[in-house]
């Protein structure tokens, strides 16, 4: 149903182009959001009708008469029915407060087993009456130790 509503907003497609080297199961259906991936986010932030607070630098989480109390780097502390953190695993395990304790010892060491690979992206902006002529709109490299895909996303969105 999530694909469905998605669909009927225009904010994902069917990814209709060539991508070369992608492992395709059978059954399966593959989506671009030709506005970026950003609008999903975006989409369900509007349906929520959340007040959603970028930016802040939250140092502690507490749970304090049945609601979170986040504490920040800057502003007094304030209390919220539901937190989502979006911020990576090291700096959760860094985090003061009830938090600590809440995530038990098995989910710690799973957390800190985390690990993270670099991955760099390079984008080229060119003028829109460019024509690169191939045959593809994406492609996986598997024989290069630096590359491993190319996309012309206009291509690749449809749009």
């Amino acid at each position: 149903s999530f694909y469905e509503e998605l669909l009927s907003h225009g904010i994902l497609k069917l990814l209709t182009a060539p991508i070369e080297g992608m492992v395709v199961k059978e059954g399966s259906c593959n989506y671009v959001a030709p506005q970026g991936i950003s609008s999903v986010v975006k989409y369900y932030l509007i349906q929520s009708d959340a007040d959603v607070f970028y930016e802040q630098h939250v140092t502690g989480i507490s749970l304090q008469g049945g609601k979170w109390e986040v504490s920040r780097k800057m502003g007094p502390p304030e209390q919220f029915d539901i937190v989502v953190l979006t911020m990576p695993v090291p700096q959760i395990l860094q985090l003061q407060g009830d938090i600590v304790n809440i995530i038990n010892e098995s989910q710690k060491q799973q957390l800190e087993s985390v690990s993270y690979s670099s991955r760099y992206a390079l984008g080229l902006f060119y003028e829109a009456s460019t024509r690169i002529d191939v045959p593809w709109a994406a492609q996986y490299i598997t024989n290069n130790p630096c590359m491993r895909f190319i996309s012309i996303d206009n291509k690749k969105r449809n749009i």
